[in-house]
């Protein structure tokens, strides 16, 4: 299968049984994103369904569980990286959003 990184993703969710609303939800993206995504796999692998798309991805990746538990996982590291490496944080306030500083105390 040829498959971009996003593709990739959304393929392992639709092998592990999620519907386009619930891959839309579960990667912050509205449902037409999930579609065109599911509908790209599709035709540039000249697949016809959810089916096909999942017994592809089984023969040629394995079990699409462990890839979504891996993303996950990467997740709360990139989240956890990118509170400490900060130096600019953006709060909202009322309708705009403003860039505020911040700064970091060294304690050694």
């Amino acid at each position: 299968m040829e498959l971009s990184k996003t593709e990739f993703k959304v393929s392992a969710y639709v092998g592990s049984g999620y519907d386009v609303k619930e891959i839309a939800v579960a990667m912050n993206r509205s449902y037409h994103t999930a579609a065109s995504h599911i509908k790209a796999i599709r035709v540039r692998n000249g697949l016809k369904n959810l089916a096909e798309i999942t017994r592809e991805f089984v023969l040629e990746f394995g079990d699409p569980r462990q890839y979504i538990v891996m993303f996950f996982l990467l997740l709360q590291i990139g989240i956890i990286y990118d509170d400490f490496g900060a130096d600019m944080r953006r709060v909202k306030r009322g309708r705009r959003i403003v860039k505020v500083k911040t700064t970091r105390k060294n304690n050694g």
